[in-house]
């Protein structure tokens, strides 16, 4: 997407927490010569986390396609990303162990984590679900948030979060339009040489300020939300179908 002038065209909160329950978490990363063992360990352990959280509180999961078209043939690449709605307090009964096959080595995280749900008092509602476009056509995003803040406006597209807006909501549970003004103008544009497109917007509103770079890969989002105390900020994703 693209915006004309000076615009182009998930989530955790402490402040509700539920009783705590022990589930294990179960972690692999297999690595080959050229990757550090202390490193693929602390990838296992980042996964067992993810594992043991999803487990308790489930895994929400939006799949992100890339189609490009000619005539009737289409290469599709499909990225997927997940968040899970918890938090871990503690771990106990922790153990490693790397097992060495043809070919690669697996280092192996188990543990036991003390799990808390997590619930989000923020809440940020859009009208639609999903959004279709015509390419050039002009792009307005409605909603509506019981909180006051700022919400950034992101285009994920093949890997990169790209920031297209950013705007205060000075009242809260009061009708919200992007772009609020007429100066400018949010644009659905094809990628080049593309006659459709799947893509994800990302909504992420924060009660504070928040600094916040034009683009992030997937890595550097993950610690952007880690960084944003987890009851001040919400995200919601939609899907945006730009057609020729």
């Amino acid at each position: 997407m693209r915006i004309n002038n000076l615009i182009a065209i998930t989530l955790l909160t402490i402040s509700g927490l539920s009783s705590a329950k022990e589930v294990i978490g179960i972690g692999e990363y297999r690595y080959g010569p050229d990757t550090p063992q202390n490193l693929a360990c602390e990838l296992a352990e980042e996964r067992a986390k993810e594992n043991a959280l999803s487990k308790f509180v489930g895994e929400q999961i939006d799949a992100v396609i890339y189609g490009s078209c000619t005539n009737e043939t289409c290469e599709i690449q499909r990225d997927t990303i997940n968040s899970v709605k918890g938090y871990i307090k503690s771990i106990s009964n922790y153990s490693k162990r790397t097992v060495e096959v043809s070919g690669y080595t697996s280092c192996i995280i188990n543990f036991t984590a003390n799990v808390l749900e997590i619930k989000n008092p923020i809440k940020l509602i859009l009208n639609e679900d999903s959004y279709n476009f015509k390419e050039n056509d002009e792009v307005t995003f409605r909603g509506l948030s019981n909180k006051s803040g700022n919400v950034a406006v992101y285009n994920y597209y093949n890997g990169i979060y790209r920031k297209i807006y950013v705007q205060t909501i000075a009242t809260p549970n009061k009708e919200f339009v992007i772009p609020y003004s007429n100066r400018n103008k949010i644009v659905a544009v094809l990628p080049a040489g593309e006659l459709q497109s799947k893509e994800l917007v990302i909504f992420l509103l924060t009660e504070n300020a928040v600094d916040l770079q034009d683009a992030y890969t997937q890595i550097e989002y993950k610690n952007l939300l880690s960084r944003i105390p987890v009851h001040q900020r919400v995200v919601v994703n939609r899907y945006v179908y730009i057609m020729r």
